[in-house]
């Protein structure tokens, strides 16, 4: 039975699958509880649905970063841990291909996953003695991407294709408690790095329901994809010294061993109704079947997850000369199981708001700049559970399309 948990860097639900899963959705997005299927705009670019690129109109560079802060609570005994990071979200540059538009392009690159923790439980062995396990994790993997989308007046598809490449790094140090017994420490490690290509696709339908009124529709998803692995394996002995850990012994090696993990396929849709520069609301629904992750062949405590998405954004009056009725607000929610399987039901939601502010904005020499800000509050877990977590996000970030990335009129 765990007495003690005593070290917590990140978040130890990190050590499942590849990691703990960031948020794969734009800041626009993420303000509104990760509405993104159905949501698109001549500006921010939407990357998880690469339909919506069909619809840029400007040379845009979006890029983000993320300060996240986490709180973990044991129940037993009460107890609670601190960590906070800050890093990037995602840099991409959105691209219109025709100046009619319909057709345009997104070059970028972001962080899928991230695996940084520092854990340690104390346990009796009935009959042996007590013993301290200490479980320390790094590493993530990352998402290089280059995609297009186009369409036809109201109907849009466009497809996502790059390679997603990291690293995962596990090792488990094991020390008996005994005044009397000299037990040897052990320490096991396992260092994997992968990669592989991937593709995801979307299609965006657009309805006019009234004067300056649609509805529209978004599907996005990607098939199940396998990517190439590289493992190294070690258990040794040591001694602490110094300097850290002292390896006494070599007792099993292996490296480069060659494999492959599968990564899952997912799906999401959802649905839009917008009054044109004006407001917005929509809802969305996403899948992820990580009950078929494997890794060399094996299993982890994953299952299949699904979340459910509301958000909605307001632009009081795009052309009014008040600066704060042109700043663009949006709220949202979200909920769902999570995918980690630790036996019991282990929900997790969150809440969000944001806004887009314009620094400036020209409709004559389509130069446009805006600040995005989005604030996520979540949970993981509940009261009943051993471990819960709470989880703080702030981001922010850029849409630029200043006039740098526009070719010169007037020598």
């Amino acid at each position: 039975m765990t007495k003690n948990v005593q070290a917590q860097e990140n978040s130890p639900y990190s050590r499942y699958g590849l990691g703990d899963v960031l948020p794969s959705y734009n800041i626009v997005a993420r303000g509104m509880g990760g509405l993104a299927s159905p949501y698109r705009d001549l500006q921010s670019v939407n990357f998880i649905n690469p339909a919506s690129y069909a619809s840029l109109k400007v040379v845009t560079l979006d890029i983000g970063l993320d300060y996240t802060s986490r709180t973990l609570r044991t129940s037993e005994p009460p107890q609670k841990f601190k960590s906070q990071y800050l890093i990037p979200s995602y840099v991409q540059i959105g691209v219109p291909l025709t100046k009619k538009g319909h057709w345009g392009m997104n070059i970028g690159l972001r962080p899928m996953s991230r695996i940084n923790y520092n854990l340690g439980t104390r346990t009796r062995l009935q009959g042996i003695d007590s013993v301290f396990y200490n479980y320390v994790g790094n590493g993530g993997s990352y998402q290089a991407y280059l995609g297009t989308g186009f369409g036809w007046k109201n109907f849009t598809v466009g497809l996502n294709a790059g390679y997603l490449f990291g690293n995962k790094e596990y090792t488990t140090r094991v020390q008996f408690i005994n005044d009397t017994i000299p037990y040897k420490k052990t320490n096991s490690s396992d260092t994997t790095r992968f990669g592989g290509l991937f593709a995801t696709a979307g299609l965006q339908w657009t309805i006019p329901v009234g004067k300056s009124m649609f509805v529209r529709l978004g599907l996005n998803g990607s098939l199940q994809h396998k990517l190439n692995a590289t493992r190294d394996i070690t258990r040794q002995t040591y001694e602490n010294g110094v300097n850290g850990p002292v390896v006494i012994d070599s007792i099993y090696r292996a490296s480069d061993v060659k494999g492959e993990i599968i990564y899952p396929a997912s799906y999401g849709g959802g649905i839009i109704l917008e009054k044109e520069d004006n407001w917005q609301i929509g809802v969305e629904y996403n899948t992820m079947k990580w009950s078929d992750y494997r890794y060399y062949g094996q299993e982890d405590k994953l299952k299949n997850s699904w979340t459910l998405r509301i958000g909605a954004q307001l632009t009081p009056d795009l052309l009014s000369k008040s600066y704060w009725s042109r700043v663009a607000y949006r709220v949202g929610f979200s909920y769902g199981p999570s995918y980690v399987d630790v036996g019991t039901q282990f929900d997790q939601y969150m809440f969000s708001f944001g806004a887009g502010f314009p620094l400036k904005r020209n409709y004559y020499n389509n130069q446009y700049t805006t600040i995005q800000t989005a604030f996520e509050y979540g949970v993981r877990g509940n009261k009943d559970q051993p471990l819960r977590e709470n989880l703080m996000r702030i981001t922010i970030g850029f849409n630029l399309s200043d006039i740098w990335f526009n070719k010169r009129k007037y020598d």
